[in-house]
């Protein structure tokens, strides 16, 4: 399991926008998303750049993915 921490979610709109965008990245899966907390957590093997690259284009900046 990996967490992406993300700025710019703002609300429950933006954490479900968040999870949509991971959900269709290959390699991607079990995404849940916390606005409250600023992160979303998944599971696979996809690089921070390819994350951050999916996320960027929707408006969100990928700060870390560390491992749970």
């Amino acid at each position: 399991m990996k967490k992406a921490i993300i700025s710019n979610i703002h609300c429950e709109g933006c954490a479900k926008d968040i999870k949509n965008v991971l959900e269709h990245v290959y390699g991607v899966s079990n995404v849940q998303v916390s606005f409250e907390g600023g992160y979303a957590t998944f599971e696979g093997y996809v690089s921070d750049k390819v994350i951050s690259q999916a996320l960027l284009e929707e408006g969100y900046h990928l700060e870390k993915i560390v491992k749970i």
